[in-house]
């Protein structure tokens, strides 16, 4: 006999693609992507093969984080424009939910599609394409209120994967290093509220025993065109007709901006214990011919 269904205390995320409509438009009319392009896209969010992944692997992130289950009953359901996952109360289950949801945010980043979402704790029955829960249902209504990192003081709606406080405060109090390590890499906390953050690993690190300048600085060049063709992207997808997907895409440009100018500060670190400047020419053509 089957088991009987029942609700289960469990880390819950919604995430939502911003601009989906105008994208869904824009291949009917044949102005952007064809239908089978914008369906890989969305594949981005997640997979049945992703929730497969964790069932036969068990924790992608943290492996030795403790669990309950080999698979920390991670669940996954992708509908259209949105994914909901789920994952047990675990510090495993915890980090490995929060991971999926930044690797998703990666990957889109790098085709200029925003994110919003909402990551909390609550009552979940969640079985590949059935979802109940009052827990699902808050991180639904949650996600299109997100505020964190907001420029104005009532702007909603912000374009990031928001993290509840009760979530944060496990992840503070769960025990495992590692777990608290992979979140501050993920996460950023400003004003009291939490969001993932992708932008922050946008950064090449450097150093060693041995310095080779002209390669370092030729690292950051190759970091600092992508940053540039990401920022190309988000523009490219933000109607500017609509002034509250101008005011969205301008979180990203703004951010994706910040990190340009980490690349800048990197250059000068560089050059400053090195102790020579090195012309562009000569580390491009040295180290990098193909760069254009």
């Amino acid at each position: 006999m089957a088991d009987t269904p029942v609700f289960t205390d469990k880390f819950i995320a919604f995430v939502d693609v911003l601009g989906f409509k105008a994208m869904v438009q824009a291949a009917e009319t044949g102005s952007g992507p064809p239908l089978p392009e914008l369906m890989k896209l969305m594949r981005k969010l997640g997979t049945k093969a992703d929730r497969n992944e964790f069932r036969r692997r068990g924790p992608l992130s943290c492996p030795d984080a403790p669990r309950v289950r080999g698979d920390m009953d991670f669940e996954l359901t992708q509908i259209s424009d949105c994914v909901i996952i789920s994952t047990e109360v675990s510090p495993a289950g915890v980090i490995n939910l929060i991971w999926h949801c930044w690797g998703a945010c990666m990957k889109l980043l790098g085709d200029g599609v925003m994110l919003r979402g909402y990551i909390k704790r609550g009552n979940i029955y969640h079985n590949e394409d059935t979802i109940y829960g009052t827990g699902y249902i808050d991180a639904y209504e949650r996600e299109r209120q997100v505020s964190v990192f907001k420029q104005d003081a009532d702007e909603r709606g912000t374009p990031f994967i928001e993290v509840d406080p009760a979530v944060v405060g496990y992840v503070q109090s769960c025990g495992d290093a590692c777990v608290k390590e992979m979140f501050d890499r993920m996460a950023r906390t400003e004003d009291g509220l939490t969001a993932l953050f992708p932008f922050q690993r946008l950064v090449h690190e450097w150093g060693g025993p041995k310095l080779d300048a002209a390669k370092e600085k030729g690292y950051v060049e190759m970091l600092r065109k992508d940053i540039r063709s990401m920022m190309a992207s988000v523009e490219r997808r933000i109607d500017q007709t609509n002034p509250s997907a101008v005011s969205k895409g301008t979180h990203y440009l703004r951010m994706l901006q910040e990190q340009l100018r980490i690349c800048d500060e990197t250059d000068r670190a560089i050059e400053m214990m090195s102790g020579t400047m090195f012309p562009r020419a000569v580390y491009d053509k040295k180290y990098f011919p193909t760069l254009k």
